[in-house]
């Protein structure tokens, strides 16, 4: 599985391989589970930096790939994909104000590019603010298309009802015990409406933040709206576990810089992976 002369011929863009020591590695591409990070509105590599360097501590692998869209919307692959269980996979966006719908779009051409090369059978993700958006909205617009399915989703500080100043100020949109907002934006109540194409087998974690400062959020997006994606998912998904970042360490900008919370991230995309 691992000679890519076949890939060579379809995709302009040879990507080259690792092999990793056996103990770590897979027989065939097939086996593998990669694990995609996206950035949201604003951000750039340096977003995932730290997930990507303590998930390849976390899975000893010391390659990742990094797949760029640039200015003139072509994709460039640069690093190396490993013969891993566990290929790392980190999306940069050149354009730094990419909506929701772009970066979905990106997504979805990167992945079935990867899965033409690889044909992985399941993959994992993991999304930062509007990246998290775009992931949830991916997977409920391609419920009945032939791609692999998610298997462990990671959403981090994700503004599902709003940004503070843009839809939503702080704590004025209280949750029901049940979770349900007061007040849904049109993208939220789009995403309530179609929950039911969101997969069914995946198990999601939900990560937000609050710096502790009484206005209930995390600078950016408050803790109503990082929160209220468990109304929809909860009763969908095979699993839904949440984890909240408090103070220092909830600031929208250092949830994905946090020590902590990228335990609690490689934790739930590999260790479960691996029992």
């Amino acid at each position: 599985m691992w000679n890519q002369r076949k890939f060579r011929q379809q995709h302009s863009a040879y990507i080259p391989t690792c092999k990793l020591p056996t103990e770590i590695s897979v027989n065939s591409s097939e086996d593998q589970i990669p694990t995609f990070y996206v950035h949201g509105f604003r951000g750039g590599d340096y977003t995932t930096h730290e997930m990507v360097t303590s998930a390849q501590k976390f899975t000893q692998s010391p390659v990742f790939l990094r797949a760029t869209v640039d200015w003139s919307s072509k994709i460039h692959y640069s690093g190396y994909w490993s013969t891993s269980k566990f290929p790392i996979i980190q999306l940069v966006f050149k354009d730094r104000w990419i909506p929701s719908g772009t970066i979905e779009r990106w997504f979805n051409q990167i992945l079935n590019d990867l899965y033409q090369r690889y044909h992985f059978k399941t993959y994992n993700a993991v999304g930062h603010s509007l990246g998290a958006v775009a992931l949830v909205s991916f997977l409920i617009n391609t419920y009945n298309k032939p791609l692999p399915k998610i298997n462990h989703l990671a959403l981090v500080a994700g503004p599902f009802d709003g940004v503070v100043a843009f839809g939503d100020l702080p704590n004025i949109n209280p949750l029901s015990p049940e979770g349900k907002p007061a007040f849904m934006t049109p993208k939220y109540l789009w995403t309530y409406i179609n929950r039911i194409k969101f997969p069914a087998n995946a198990e999601v974690l939900n990560i937000y933040g609050n710096v502790n400062d009484s206005s209930n959020t995390d600078k950016y997006v408050s803790v109503s709206s990082a929160r209220s994606i468990k109304y929809i998912l909860k009763p969908q998904v095979q699993r839904f576990v949440e984890y909240n970042a408090v103070g220092t360490s909830g600031e929208h900008s250092q949830l994905h810089d946090d020590k902590s919370v990228l335990q609690v991230i490689n934790k739930f995309i590999y260790n479960d992976e691996g029992d």
